[in-house]
């Protein structure tokens, strides 16, 4: 790909700019895998190089650039919108002509199964790293079930050890203390200021501060003694459910964290959401078990497809 063309298609990076081209399709074609968000692709371009193009008016192609050892290999994400009948055929027809195998990858189940007519032409491979946790909104924002007995002991201990504390919307005279929260965390666990994956993730949580309200973000930040201490930040993802991007706190505040999941579920659920989608584990063994505690009512699967060399039609 050579900036602007891929697969034979005019390919333009994912910014602030294309907003009016791409937020109102993704929008349309809500996928149930929280990075096919406007204000997703958009805070972490910069960190993956997202470019977009459409194929038809209805179906929405966006790239990727991956490093394999000295060579740069472009690939798609999954498609959004309708696809038609000659979208396969002319993916491997143009995909036959790259010099490695094209991948799609972060693929949803719904997905796998309206191509079923082709999936016999990848390799099919499914992330575990990248399944989204899905909740009941009302589970999250009221911890009423015995299994959130740990979780209720916790915030009942944060309650009693910090009485002054409120939780509030998110506002600007938050954002630095945001990137501070996130840099004590890091700190916290040993990951050094230069770890690329902590800079990528500053980032985009810096974009997305800088341009909260025009990506319709929502957010709480929890204070104590007037100083934030947790925040998070959410948007709506389909009518039923909000995906969290962002949630974060001073891990020196015991039960904090128990809190700020809380009080960001009681506002979402005070939306009228019944779903909360709280992202994927990226394979952190921790994450994992943190995410699991919670009780998600569903893990939305996620896959990696992988065109086999045999590409064309029929195989």
């Amino acid at each position: 790909m050579d900036g602007s063309s891929f697969l034979g298609l005019p390919f333009a990076p994912v910014s602030l700019e294309s907003h009016s081209k791409i937020k109102t399709h993704l929008e349309r074609n809500p996928s149930p895998i929280a990075g096919y968000t406007f204000a997703s692709m958009v805070a972490w371009a910069e960190n993956y190089n997202f470019h977009w193009a459409f194929f038809n008016p209805d179906c929405l192609l966006i790239a990727r650039p991956y490093q394999n050892g000295n060579n740069q290999e472009w690939h798609l994400l999954q498609p959004i919108g309708q696809l038609p009948d000659n979208f396969f055929p002319w993916l491997f027809s143009k995909a036959e002509r790259l010099p490695y195998p094209l991948e799609i990858l972060s693929c949803s189940a719904d997905f796998l199964e309206k191509i079923t007519p082709y999936t016999a032409h990848f390799e099919i491979e499914e992330d575990r790293a990248g399944a989204n946790y899905i909740y009941l909104a009302s589970d999250l924002a009221t911890l009423a079930s015995s299994k959130y007995s740990k979780k209720r002991n916790l915030v009942a201990q944060f309650l009693k050890l910090y009485p002054n504390w409120e939780a509030t919307p998110i506002s600007k005279e938050c954002n630095a203390h945001c990137l501070e929260i996130l840099m004590s965390m890091a700190s916290a666990d040993g990951i050094p200021s230069n770890d690329p994956s902590l800079a990528a993730e500053l980032r985009a949580l810096e974009f997305t501060l800088k341009h909260f309200n025009e990506l319709d973000q929502a957010g709480v930040a929890i204070r104590i003694d007037g100083q934030p201490v947790a925040f998070s930040i959410f948007e709506r993802q389909s009518s039923e459910m909000a995906v969290v991007h962002f949630e974060k706190a001073d891990r020196k505040y015991k039960g904090l964290y128990q809190i700020i999941n809380r009080e960001t579920s009681k506002q979402i659920q005070s939306l009228n959401y019944t779903l909360i989608n709280r992202e994927e584990d990226v394979g952190d063994d921790g994450l994992r078990q943190a995410k699991l505690s919670y009780a998600p009512v569903e893990l939305t699967s996620v896959f990696n497809l992988l065109l086999k060399q045999c590409n064309k039609l029929p195989c």
